[in-house]
Formats: structure tokens, sequence, C-alpha cells
């Protein structure tokens, strides 16, 4: 290459491009320096120019990300695939840069969100190294699916809200985030037979409409409240599908997609199943997470089956635990439902749900922390762990997203030293992590809104900054700045 001439170094290994281009000639540059970082000596580098170094080179993929989205876009515009003999642009980078048809897809999908799309400033955060490829696909999505009922400025709180919490949260919890950001704006299903939210719950009459209740054929149906949680409109378990494909090695490959409900009963059935299990003469669990799960399936089925528990029809139905604020129960509130996974639930589910289900009552405070219900006891009674993972959600240490039913209850002080076995002296901690708050002596405190702060010991950071975990603290409510 010319440019490799002019710099005195070899061409980069890998397909050749035309240099007549002035793009193209710069991104050779950038080729010729990347072939200078490959051959550096990076052991000579310090700790901190390491970690500089993964920084900007993640800051930098990002940047690219968005140079190729500005590329994908011209191209995209002026009709370049079918000029090569491609229906669209996702078909033609297939085959040139032998991608899957969902990585294809998903490339062209967010360079027209981001550079010509609802999506531009999540396009300008990416092209500043601001936030991941990965976040802004997550962020795309979720403005995509946002109800037709969100107007253009609402859609730019979200979009912000979602880029200032990309800072914090990784893409799995972002779309944790989105989702309820959906829900909580759904704020009334535009099918025959919705509830309108609008109504008042004392006299359920309509605030602009007009019509009382009494003219109304079915009063319950537009009530607040359980009432008013109908399963009309469209059905959340539209989306569900689950194949097995036969392979060649005489294995199946299992690929679907569940709804909220669904993904939550099924977490719910394997979660003890699939636990790690210490060997025979091993006291670790050897296998991968996903072979756990798998094989929890597998024991699931096989329980069933021999149980004789699979029925022609009917059944007994799982056991699922669903958090429901009491605003929302009664229909007051817009905080949605969620199961113990952190999934929204869609409103339209509660009623049905609710219908058979035994409810169990935490009573809060004003700020979301359970109330003293403890008594000095060395083991955590069931209704005490319960305050405690709706308070925490999760192990609290740390960038650590393990749910509540992974983890352990930890005395902040110790029973033995006369620690009460209440809520105001307990935090969840996943097994990892409990092993090194009392191997290296990591402290506990609570602030003043009553949720635990973790302190490192010096060695490992001399000045003790406190730590929180994002992924276990409420976000903060887009909806009070929107409103």
């Amino acid at each position: 290459m010319v440019i490799d001439e002019e710099i005195g170094a070899h061409p980069a290994p890998g397909p050749r491009v035309d240099d007549g281009c002035a793009l193209t000639r710069r991104l050779g540059v950038i080729g010729v320096q990347v072939d200078r970082i490959l051959n550096e000596e990076m052991r000579r580098l310090s700790d901190g120019e390491i970690e500089q170094a993964i920084v900007v080179l993640h800051e930098l993929a990002a940047r690219m990300t968005a140079v190729r989205g500005q590329a994908l876009a011209e191209a995209r515009d002026r009709g370049f695939a079918v000029r090569h003999g491609a229906s669209d642009l996702a078909e033609w980078l297939r085959g040139r840069l032998v991608l899957t048809p969902t990585e294809a897809r998903r490339r062209v999908g967010l360079a027209r969100a981001t550079v010509e799309g609802p999506c531009r400033a999540t396009g300008q955060a990416l092209a500043a190294g601001e936030i991941s490829a990965e976040h802004a696909w997550v962020i795309c999505q979720a403005l995509r699916r946002l109800p037709r009922e969100v107007d253009d400025e609402q859609r730019g709180a979200v979009e912000q809200f979602l880029l200032d919490q990309a800072s914090v949260l990784d893409q799995y919890q972002l779309v944790k985030l989105a989702a309820r950001l959906r829900e909580r704006l759904t704020a009334v299903d535009p099918s025959p037979g919705g509830a309108d939210p609008r109504a008042d719950s004392r006299s359920d009459e309509h605030n602009d409409s007009g019509r009382s209740a009494a003219s109304d054929p079915n009063p319950e149906a537009a009530r607040p409240g359980l009432g008013g949680l109908t399963d009309r409109g469209p059905d959340p378990a539209a989306v569900r599908e689950l194949t097995l494909t036969d392979t060649a090695a005489g294995t199946a490959l299992l690929n679907g997609e569940l709804d909220a409900e669904g993904a939550a009963l099924l977490r719910t059935a394997l979660d003890q199943l699939a636990a790690p299990r210490p060997g025979e003469n091993d006291p670790s669990d050897q296998r991968s997470p996903a072979r756990r799960r798998a094989d929890a399936l597998i024991d699931l089925v096989s329980l069933a089956l021999s149980a004789d528990a699979v029925p022609s029809s009917g059944g007994t139905r799982p056991h699922l635990s669903v958090m429901i604020p009491w605003a929302t129960l009664v229909g007051s509130g817009s905080e949605p439902a969620s199961t113990n996974w952190g999934m929204p639930l869609p409103r339209s589910l509660l009623a049905r749900l609710s219908c058979d289900a035994a409810i169990s009552r935490i009573v809060l405070d004003p700020e979301g922390i359970p109330l003293d219900v403890g008594r000095t006891t060395r083991t955590i009674p069931p209704h005490v762990r319960r305050a405690v993972a709706v308070r925490d959600r999760g192990c609290v240490f740390a960038g650590c997203d393990r749910p509540p039913s992974w983890t352990d209850c930890h005395h902040v002080v110790h029973w033995t030293r006369g620690g009460v076995t209440a809520p105001h002296n307990l935090v969840l901690l996943c097994p990892e992590h409990h092993r090194r708050v009392h191997r290296e002596g990591w402290e506990i405190v609570f602030a003043e809104d009553q949720r635990p702060t973790l302190i490192p010991p010096r060695r490992i950071d001399p000045l003790r900054r406190p730590r929180r975990n994002p992924y276990s603290q409420p976000p903060a409510d887009l909806f009070i700045r929107t409103a």
C-alpha cells in the first residue's frame, strides 16, 4: 500500500482494499498503528498503563462502530447492495464479511437507528466512546418497542435516561431497566375493553368522557385495581416459541423466546436443580453454569415424567413469586409488578395471577425499606429473608448481579456477638462474595437511606472508599422528571 511505503511499515495481513479513497488511506494509517501496537511488549507496561490501554481500546471500539454505522447508512441510502447483486444491505454484509444473518441485520439496524433514525443521541454517545455498541443496541431496541402513544419528548427523555444508566449498568441490566420503562409507559390498552387509567377509583367516572359506571354495561372491567387488570388486548404470551433442531452430531439445538411470566416460571423451576453440587472427590462443582442449567432442565423433565405429573389436560400450577406494589394492585400506581428475577410483568397478567394466589404482605417505609420484622435468632426466618431480598434485590457486593435466590443472608454484626436477625443487620451476599467479606475483612455499614455500603480493607483500597452495587439500587425515577 502507498501509505505503508510512506510510513515505512509492512502492509497489514488480510484482504486488500482500494487505496484511491482518502477515507481508506486514513483507515490504512490506523491499521499500520495497530500493527505496531501488536508488536509492542505489553509486559513492559505498568499496571496503570495497561489499565489505560484497556479503557482507550474499549472507547475506540465504540467509536469505530459509529464510523462503520455512517458507512452502512450511506451504503443503504444509495442502494449499494442492489447494485452489487444482493437483495438488501444485510444480505451483502453476510456474503462479504461472512456474518450470521442475525449479526448482519443487527449492524444495519444499529446504523439506521443511530445515524438517520430516532436514536441520534445514542449515536453521538457511541461516536464519543461513552457507551459500547452493546449498550447502543439495547437502547435502540428499547426505543423501538415503546408504545405508540409515547410522544417525541418522552422518547427523548427515555433515551437520555438509558444513556445515563449505561455508565453504571451492563447491557443485561439495561435490558431489564428498559423493559420496566416500557411497561410503565404503557398507560392504557388501546384495544376494545382496555381500562382507562384516568378513571377515578372512587366514582368510576372518567375525567374527560363524562361516562359513569351506571352507563357502562360492564363496570367491573373499567374499574381500576384488579377489576381493571384484565386479560384483554395483546397477549404477552404471543411471543413464546421454542424450536428443537437436530444436528449431524446427534444432538439437538434449542432456540426460543419467552415472555416475562414464562421465563420466571422456567427459572423458578430450574433454580434449585441448577445449584452447584460438590463432587465425590472435589468440593467444587466443575460444571459451567450453562451445563448446570441444561442438566436441571433434563432433571425437571425426568421428575415430571417419573411422577406421572404430565397431565393430558390441566394440572397443578407452578409456584411463582411476583412482587406487586400495593398501589399497583389496587390500580392507583404506575410501578409495574415484577418477578423475583427483576423482569416486569404486564398489568394485564395481574388479575389472572392474583385470581388463584396466596398473597404475602411486606410493609415498606416511604423510602422502600422493609420495616423491622425480625427477632434475635441464629437462623434466618423466611419472612425476614423475604424482607431483606426486597431491599437488596440480590448480592450487594459492587458489580455482582446474582439474584436473591443465589445468595446467603449475612449478619453484619454476627449473632454470636449479639447481632440481631433483623433487616437492619442483614445483607444478601452470593457465596463467592460472602467468603471474600469474611476472609478479607470488608466492613458493611448502613447509610442514611438504610441501604448497605461496603468499605474495603486498606490493603485493597488505601483510601477505603465506600462502594455500592448499582444493580441493587433502584434507579432514579425518570417519570418524576417527565410527568
